[in-house]
């Protein structure tokens, strides 16, 4: 029995020693792995950060414009003829008045030839029959048919002279010509497109079409706008000069002409421009960088950057965005003027991380949102 006791005791012991030397082992391990985090430093990103500022924001909507010129037309014969004379070249510019086609009118003139002989004729027999009229030989029924052959004679004339005249086509104004192949012997339809004019103004139209709620907002006068690849330097201004003055019935929209002032020779007719238009009174708001704006499953947000015992951190301040232009964008909640956000360089950071700012970014001139 004692033996057993013994055995049992030592069975106990031999446990305790070993559960002892792992704890004192798993210890030391513990203790190893804080001393090696401590002398590890803390992960810091270098970011680019900026100062919200105070702005303006206007609600906007944007609309595909097309460019026209001041005065633009499609040159078509009134007369069907043959070609005789092309009197310009693809891309030239023509004066008014200017020769652009002239068909061959022969036939016309020998006839208007024979027109003017008949009425020379006809008023030749008119003025003698009115030098008889006091004799004996007058007759008024004879007097009258040669007055009226008188005025038939000069109305064929003049017939044919519109006629003559009708065959000359020439520049209604100062234009560019378009790209046209009519060559001399031509033979053309009544109503054959010639060639086509777009008039060489110093201003553009652009006419652009907006939804009818927000048609409502907009009236001449208006300041919009232009960007895109045709505009020069990439943006411009235009004053809305025209509404129509109903809405189209299939889109509900609403056409709109603006002009574009000095871009007349720089904006091709026909070119797209996109063009944005405020809809309401501007409001004031606060800006930062398009890039300082991240988004997640869970909405926008952006990174404040805070001094904490020393150190720069990171927070994530979920914000509520508004209209966007250039590189700023606004921010109605969220982020109040002065705050100091991560701009370029913000993907890399999380919740709490430590931050190296660097340089500050200069806060860019403060501009409207529109």
């Amino acid at each position: 029995m004692l033996r057993r006791a013994v055995a049992w005791l030592a069975v106990i012991l031999a446990i305790v020693g070993i559960v002892g030397g792992l704890g004192v082992y798993k210890y030391n391990e513990i203790q190893a792995a804080i001393a090696a985090s401590q002398s590890t430093p803390e992960p810091v990103e270098a970011v680019l950060s900026v100062r919200a500022r105070k702005g303006e924001w206007s609600r906007s909507t944007r609309a595909i414009g097309s460019v026209a010129a001041l005065r633009q037309v499609d040159i078509r014969n009134e007369i069907a003829g043959v070609i005789a004379t092309v009197g310009f070249k693809s891309g030239d510019i023509v004066e008014e008045g200017a020769l652009l086609v002239q068909f061959d009118v022969r036939q016309e003139e020998a006839a208007l030839a024979a027109a003017e002989a008949d009425a020379r004729l006809a008023k030749i027999t008119l003025e003698r029959r009115e030098g008889l009229r006091n004799s004996a030989a007058f007759n008024q029924q004879e007097l009258d048919r040669a007055r009226e052959e008188h005025a038939a004679a000069i109305a064929r004339a003049r017939n044919l002279e519109v006629i003559v005249d009708k065959k000359r086509i020439v520049a209604p104004f100062r234009a560019r010509i378009g790209i046209s192949d009519w060559q001399p012997g031509a033979y053309l339809d009544a109503g054959t497109l010639i060639v086509t004019l777009q008039g060489t103004a110093a201003d553009a139209y652009v006419d652009f079409s907006l939804p009818q709620d927000d048609a409502t907002a907009v009236r001449p006068g208006t300041r919009v706008t232009l960007s895109g690849p045709a505009v020069p330097d990439g943006t411009t201004t235009a004053e809305i000069a025209a509404e129509d003055n109903r809405a189209d019935t299939g889109s509900r929209a609403v056409r709109f002409r603006a002009v574009a002032r000095g871009f007349g020779e720089t904006l091709r007719p026909g070119t797209f421009v996109d063009v944005a238009v405020s809809t309401s009174a501007p409001q004031p708001t606060v800006l930062v960088p398009l890039a300082a704006v991240r988004r997640s499953p869970n909405g926008q947000h952006v990174f404040v950057l805070i001094e904490e015992n020393g150190k720069m951190r990171a927070r994530m301040r979920t914000v509520t965005t508004g209209a966007v232009v250039g590189d700023d964008i606004a921010i109605h909640d969220g982020v109040t003027v002065g705050e100091l956000i991560a701009a370029s360089g913000s993907f890399k950071l999380r919740e709490g991380l430590l931050v190296d700012t660097g340089a500050t970014a200069a806060s860019p001139a403060e501009v409207g949102v529109n």
